[in-house]
């Protein structure tokens, strides 16, 4: 008990409890410095996320694809988008609808990749990379993506789909001409691989 007066009798003339009392305030002060600055930073986050996404719809309901500096705002984005807006997206990327959710990470990725193929489609477009000539039975297999001792209905069921993906009726009439003039070439030699398939022995 003795000691306990005499250390604080020994910090108060001392100043020690004056400077621990400022140390103390100063600590409270930069962490609610730190704490506004962290509100400020999730509003701007928010801000930016709902500008983005304004954009985003205006864009794709328009048959556009959005800009780059709007995907990557979007990109981690894990809500789900209204299903307006996510039958939009599906319609720009597939020409078609599906019941799925879509969340906004999800639209970005299927957009870029979209983009990445028109641009692939442009590039061999321009080295003239593209087969020519007819569908050899290797090429036929790979184009419908089944195996050589699939069922005649395994064989129709693939057709479809792969008909459905690249047929260039189904693509917005926004997209990049290349796009639109691959999607006619690629959806031609998938029929005459099916037609190649279908007649085997």
């Amino acid at each position: 008990m003795v000691a306990l007066i005499i250390r604080g009798i020994y910090r108060l003339l001392t100043g020690a409890a004056a400077k621990e009392r400022e140390e103390e305030r100063r600590r409270q002060a930069q962490w609610r410095k730190e704490e506004y600055e962290r509100e400020c930073q999730e509003q701007a986050r928010r801000n930016a996320e709902q500008a983005a996404q304004k954009e985003f719809e205006q864009a794709v309901m328009a048959g556009r694809f959005p800009s780059e500096e709007v995907l990557t705002v979007l990109q981690h984005g894990s809500t789900y988008m209204p299903v307006n807006l996510k039958e939009a997206v599906e319609e720009l990327v597939f020409g078609r609808c599906s019941m799925s959710n879509m969340d906004w990470g999800d639209a970005v990725a299927l957009i870029r990749q979209r983009k990445r193929i028109a641009e692939r489609a442009k590039a061999r477009a321009a080295r003239g990379e593209e087969p020519t000539g007819p569908v050899a039975q290797s090429e036929a297999y790979d184009l419908l993506g089944v195996s050589e001792g699939c069922s005649p209905e395994e064989l129709a069921s693939a057709y479809h789909r792969k008909v459905l993906e690249w047929h260039p009726d189904r693509l917005n009439e926004a997209m990049a001409k290349e796009l639109r003039d691959y999607a006619t070439r690629r959806t031609a030699r998938i029929n005459e691989a099916y037609e190649r398939l279908r007649q085997r022995a």
